[in-house]
């Protein structure tokens, strides 16, 4: 009976494995098996909402991909277009359109970076060649299609140079002076360059304007007295004329503290009434909105000569912080005083322009040059002035006296030196030149 029941149960297993077939075999050729616990892989296309878009002059798939969040490839495909630079005015496209989910802010460009935008007729082995770098290289870098296929208008981001080539396209040299930079000094900031250049800059948080002479251009910052010592950076953007090329250049300026001692100014009680914050206010507004102005004519040359003759007897120095009869410290001193009889007559360190010459209250007597490119020179305390607003004065003129007008305690000149609304010192304009010196004098006047 036992021998009847194995060969029936043994029978219905043969029966049953040959109605299954033969057990598959994994096929190793076809590469690894996808994870089936991954979820299903995304189809491309899923979601995708078409757009119709008519094309209009100046379009190219590149700006029209750009604008719906889309790839020129997308676009193509939809439209069974074989030559992405071959759209016509008035054509319909479909736009493949994803809705996405927002994405995080992009991060600030890298710094130092050359940025060329497709023209006509370029391709990556040109555009290799003429940068010293390979179409590999490009390909990589700018998330290219194998086929490295260009639209106009599309921007790529150009490699370092691996080698030299005929235009040498390197990043235009940068020069920051002095460095590093003490509180309360002029900045010069200057760029070489062959090329015509669109050029801008920002120094920390302070704009640059740049001015062209010859192949050199050149930025003036006044550095404030109370910035505090550290690194700052300096984003400079210059598009070029010949290419279009957008460069990006990121340099440091290194700030370091002045030695500026602290003292009490004691004032006569015949000139308390000088001290109101709200006459000093609305003086300080008036003379403000006259240093505010940039004239792009440069006046001035060579160094600043010093606005007295014969010995010099500096008295307070640039950037004294100053408390008044006994109280805190409220500010700095924004300028360079000298002590003179009352009388002496008073020089223009550098050409320029007459735009303030009046009485103040604070400031007594006044004179402001404007010497151009921001540049103005103050002078304050005179008992006689010499010169009305428009006339222009050449270098040693005469343009009043020394006196003791205003807040003042004695007879003495004030020269204040002011670079883009800044009071810079007056005394590092007597020593360097900006932007290069073009003589060996020390910048004293002969008696």
């Amino acid at each position: 009976m036992k021998r009847v029941l194995f060969l029936i149960l043994f029978f219905s297993l043969a029966v049953s494995a040959y109605a299954q077939g033969p057990t598959p075999v994994p096929d190793v050729t076809a590469g690894p098996v996808p994870d089936v616990t991954a979820g299903p892989v995304p189809d491309a296309t899923a979601g995708a909402v078409p757009v119709t878009y008519v094309v209009k002059s100046g379009d190219t798939l590149y700006r029209i991909a750009q604008d719906y969040g889309t790839t020129v490839e997308a676009i193509a495909a939809a439209n069974n277009i074989a030559d992405p630079a071959q759209i016509v005015v008035g054509q319909k496209l479909i736009i493949p359109v994803t809705p996405v989910a927002a994405e995080p802010p992009a991060p600030p460009p890298s710094p130092n970076r050359r940025v060329h935008p497709v023209r006509p007729g370029e391709t990556l082995p040109s555009l290799a060649f003429r940068y010293g770098t390979t179409v590999l290289a490009l390909r990589e870098l700018n998330g290219l299609h194998r086929l490295g296929l260009l639209v106009t208008g599309q921007e790529l981001i150009i490699p370092p140079p691996a080698v030299p080539t005929l235009e040498d396209r390197r990043f235009p040299p940068v020069s920051i002076g002095p460095a590093p930079a003490v509180q309360g000094q002029t900045i010069l900031v200057s760029v070489q360059s062959d090329d015509r250049l669109d050029l801008s800059g920002v120094l920390s948080d302070r704009p640059l304007s740049f001015v062209p002479e010859g192949d050199l251009y050149w930025a003036l910052l006044g550095l404030d007295a109370l910035t505090p010592p550290g690194a700052y950076p300096l984003d400079l953007l210059a598009v070029e004329a010949s290419s279009g090329d957008r460069i990006t250049m990121r340099e440091t300026l290194t700030v370091t503290a002045g030695a500026f001692p602290t003292y009490n100014v004691v004032v006569p009680a015949s000139r308390q009434s000088l001290l109101d914050p709200e006459l000093s206010r609305a003086e300080r507004e008036k003379v403000d909105q006259v240093l505010a102005g940039v004239t792009p004519r440069r006046l001035f040359s060579a160094p600043f000569s010093y606005p007295l003759a014969g010995e010099l007897s500096p008295t307070s120095p640039f950037g004294q912080r100053r408390s008044y009869s006994g109280g805190p410290v409220s500010g700095y001193h924004a300028g360079q005083d000298y002590g003179a009889a009352t009388g002496a007559p008073v020089y223009a360190p550098a050409r320029g322009v007459v735009v303030l010459a009046e009485p103040l209250a604070v400031r007594g007597q006044a004179v402001i040059l404007d010497h151009g490119w921001g540049v103005f020179s103050g002078f304050w305390h005179l008992s006689q002035i010499d010169v009305m607003v428009g006339q222009e004065v050449e270098r040693g003129q005469p343009i009043g006296l020394v006196g003791n007008t205003g807040l003042s305690t004695g007879p003495h000149l004030h020269w204040e030196v002011q670079v883009r609304g800044v009071p810079v010192d007056p005394v590092q304009w007597t020593k360097e030149s900006f932007p290069e010196p073009e003589s060996s004098e020390d910048g004293r006047l002969d008696e």
